[in-house]
């Protein structure tokens, strides 16, 4: 990746850290408004914003070089038991290590 791909990039993904925070902030608020089978879905809504946030984070700082891009390539898959994706807490783990 060339440095104004590179620069480009990042500016993308700060602006897309933006809106998945707005996002996390109005499904918080919807959540808050409902329940049953509605709040069950909008917490599956908002777990998933969640991942996405962790994830686009993590392949910022894998850009920047603060983090090696080993964890997010490994075999561990998604727990559909309680339906998180496990990588996530690991990487999360360490892009606050280094934040």
């Amino acid at each position: 990746m060339s440095e104004t791909q590179r620069m480009k990039f990042l500016e993308a993904m700060a602006e897309a850290a933006k809106l998945i925070e707005f996002s996390q902030a109005a499904l918080n608020r919807a959540r808050a408004q409902c329940d049953g089978e509605v709040q069950d879905s909008v917490n599956l809504i908002f777990r998933r914003a969640f991942e996405l946030k962790v994830k686009s984070e993590w392949l910022r700082y894998t850009v920047l070089g603060k983090i090696e891009d080993t964890e997010a390539n490994g075999r561990q898959g998604s727990d559909r038991r309680v339906g998180f994706d496990r990588r996530i807490a690991s990487m999360q783990k360490k892009i606050l290590a280094v934040s």
